[in-house]
This record gives structure tokens, C-alpha cells and sequence, in this order.
């Protein structure tokens, strides 16, 4: 196979399961996996308080990423480039990278990225991290490898793409 189609496949492939039932539990479980994340974890870092005492009204948001966050980069080891560099890929490929998972668009890559992301977290981000104690994080972890081994699905916008790219 070409290098170029590989390439292809991996941005726009997917794997199906041939039942429109199980496509569509999957096309749900990916929707809810990425928008979970994109709006409950990414909109709240990409809007954060300005003060952390006042209340949520767009007075208080700034748009960026928060210095709690770069420090907190930073400290787990993150300095290469920069803390910042990390803290903004970090909280855009959740913001972004989620909202693209959930409509099926760049599927593998969002989840690659995101898969990474909830490796960190699990596994390295906590002082004693444990093989099977941690279960949100490494479900969070694991459902992100799922996704990007099996990409979008065929409810996706990455299917569209495939059937004229390919």
C-alpha cells in the first residue's frame, strides 16, 4: 500500500461493524466521549476564572490557558519548548480535539492525542499512580485508544471524506 493512502486511512479510515445498531451505539459512545470531554473538560480551561472566589459570568472568564495549568505542566515534567507550549496543546486538543471526536471529524488524530493525554494523566500526573485503582482516568484512557483504533464509524464526517479521498 502507498505511503499516501496509509496516510489517508489513518486520518479518514475506520473500521465498521456492519450493523447500522451497533454503528449507531458506537457513533453515541464516540459523540459522548468527545463532547464530555470538549465541553465539560476543554471549555472550562479554555474560559477559566479569572478569580477562582467570584462566579461564572463572562466579567470573570479570561479566554487562554490559566497559569495553575501551565505550572501544573510544568511540575508533572512537561518544560521541553515550554510549560505553556504543552498546557495550550493540551487544553485545545481537549476543547478541540473532544468537539471533533463527538461529529466523527479527524477522528483517529483527536484520539491519539487525546489517548495520550489520559496516559499522562493516569499513569504519570499522580504520585503513586496505580495499575487498576485509577478507573475514571484510565477508562477515559482506554475508551480514547478504542476510538482511535476504531475511528469514526460510519456515522462520521470521516466516513463522508473516505468514500470521495479514497
Amino acid at each position: 500500500m502507498k505511503k499516501q493512502t496509509l496516510f489517508k486511512q489513518f486520518i479518514f479510515g475506520n473500521t465498521y461493524f456492519g450493523n447500522n445498531l451497533q454503528e449507531l451505539t458506537y457513533a453515541l459512545f464516540r459523540f459522548y466521549c468527545g463532547f464530555s470531554i470538549g465541553y465539560g473538560a476543554g471549555l472550562s480551561k479554555v474560559f477559566h476564572k479569572i478569580d477562582e472566589k467570584d462566579g461564572d459570568n463572562w466579567d470573570n472568564l479570561a479566554f487562554g490557558v490559566s497559569d495553575w495549568f501551565v505550572k501544573q505542566v510544568g511540575d508533572i515534567g512537561f518544560t521541553f519548548i515550554s510549560p505553556t507550549f504543552w498546557a495550550y496543546l493540551a487544553v485545545y486538543g481537549e476543547f478541540i480535539g473532544g468537539l471533533l471526536i463527538a461529529v466523527g471529524l479527524f477522528t483517529r488524530v483527536s484520539a491519539v492525542q487525546m489517548a495520550f493525554q489520559f496516559f499522562v494523566v493516569s499513569f504519570l500526573w499522580y504520585d503513586a499512580p496505580e495499575l487498576f485503582g485509577m478507573y475514571y482516568q484510565q477508562l477515559i484512557f482506554w475508551s480514547f485508544v478504542a476510538i482511535a483504533g476504531i475511528g469514526g464509524g460510519k456515522f462520521s464526517i470521516d466516513a463522508l471524506i473516505s468514500k470521495k479521498v479514497f
